[in-house]
């Protein structure tokens, strides 16, 4: 216990020191009035020392990891703190059945089975998303058909949707992309019209609300990541969300290689098998089980989310209302009726910022700025998946759009940084028309 308080306190000095020293440099910066040119053009940085790193994990996840420990058990069979976390995301977000799996693809994949999507059938799937989303769809044997992004909100576009719908498809996966949710009024009718289930990819909107519900709680399935930069993260991981008993028992067995029990639920809900019983396998199923050490993680989040929601959604609501103001800048279109925990604060270049993109990153990077960016091209633009029309509102936002940190280790001074290192390139931008990396 000594050395861990004496690690700690360590560890908590270099942070302060590093903390005083930037605030420090901030100052001078200032007071010098060195704000007028960006470190591209030879002018001091907004940042002497980088910016923080994700702490994601603290007491509460140790003390969940040292109980899981404590008890011996990490399978998932024997795991208490597997159903544990299960419950505790259920009732959380407020549905009927939680189901931790291993990745946020284990979770797309499980929820594509329970769903009884198969072989030749087609999901509705956005143009612009993580690879994960498509790939999850063929790994059931299914063809993604791809529909371009809303230009406002750079969600998948209702309009758009049913001229991609045929006989043979079965679901659409709408994705909160950044944790703003999509209109899924419009998508619930359409799903209903063409009797589709709705599977929401939440691996971006944990804490996300549409209309008072959560996201990932609105669709008939919904999933969630629960990788390392998410807004709960263990390390890797992912869960299924559902309020129908049905879509969540053949989820159960699902992700369980299809294992069943005699009376054909899940094994996980039996408490004891004598020896004359017999185990069967009725539909083809994945390993896609969650460690208990993983979810002892996950425990430990879910007891501090209140926390790492609000810093999440005011550090995004900071940067959507600076960065929305700044010319040549547009920023996601969040509707009256939604409340967006950000998995990562976008923004997109517009035709007339005087900046590419490539040159903004490599300014930011000068003035120690984090950014996150996301794939260049629309996923029907890969070989994988072959090309399968145009999408032009995807492409433009693949390759004009630029991520910033939102997680808790981001305070107000690292916010205010990253706006201020924003505006200096545009302005100077501008004054050097026209500037291309």
């Amino acid at each position: 216990m000594r050395a861990w308080l004496k690690t700690h306190r360590h560890a908590a000095g270099i942070r302060h020191a590093l903390e005083w020293t930037q605030g420090a440099y901030s100052l001078v910066r200032r007071l010098a009035a060195r704000d007028d040119r960006p470190a591209l053009d030879g002018g001091w940085p907004v940042r002497l020392i980088g910016m923080p790193p994700p702490r994601p994990f603290t007491r509460p996840e140790r003390s969940a990891l040292r109980r899981a420990a404590r008890a011996q058990s990490t399978s998932f069979f024997d795991g208490e703190a597997v159903r544990t976390f299960e419950a505790r995301l259920a009732d959380r977000f407020g549905c009927r059945h939680a189901l931790a799996v291993s990745s946020g693809t284990a979770a797309l994949h499980t929820a594509l089975m329970a769903a009884r999507v198969g072989p030749d059938d087609e999901v509705i799937v956005p143009a612009m998303t993580y690879v994960a989303t498509a790939m999850a769809v063929m790994q059931q044997g299914a063809v993604p058909r791809f529909v371009d992004a809303d230009p406002g909100t750079w969600n998948i576009d209702p309009e758009r949707i049913e001229e991609a719908i045929s006989p043979r498809t079965r679901a659409i996966i709408p994705v909160h992309i950044a944790g703003v949710p999509c209109d899924m009024e419009a998508i619930g009718a359409i799903a209903d019209r063409h009797d589709l289930s709705v599977i929401e990819d939440a691996a971006h909107a944990h804490g996300s609300t549409w209309r008072g519900r959560a996201l990932g709680t609105v669709g008939h399935l919904g999933c969630f990541s629960f990788g390392s930069p998410k807004s709960i993260t263990t390390g890797e991981g992912g869960a299924v969300l559902t309020d129908d008993s049905e879509l969540f028992a053949r989820a159960r067995i699902a992700m369980n290689l299809g294992e069943t029990a005699p009376e054909g639920g899940s094994p996980m809900e039996h408490a004891f098998f004598n020896p004359q019983t017999r185990l069967d396998y009725t539909m083809v199923g994945w390993n896609y089980r969650m460690s208990t050490l993983q979810a002892a993680l996950g425990i430990g989040q879910l007891d501090r989310f209140d926390r790492i929601r609000s810093v999440r959604a005011r550090n995004g609501a900071f940067l959507h209302d600076r960065l929305g103001a700044l010319d040549g800048l547009a920023v996601q279109r969040v509707c009256d009726d939604a409340s967006p925990c950000y998995y990562t604060f976008p923004f997109l270049l517009e035709e007339d910022c005087p900046l590419d993109r490539a040159l903004l990153l490599q300014g930011l990077a000068r003035e120690k700025v984090d950014v996150r960016l996301w794939s260049n091209l629309p996923l029907a633009a890969y070989e994988v998946f072959g090309r399968d029309g145009e999408f032009p509102v995807a492409q433009r936002l693949c390759e004009n759009s630029v991520g910033l940190r939102v997680d808790p280790a981001v305070g107000s001074a690292e916010l205010a940084d990253m706006v201020t290192a924003i505006r200096r390139l545009l302005e100077w931008g501008r004054g050097r028309e026209p500037v291309r990396a």
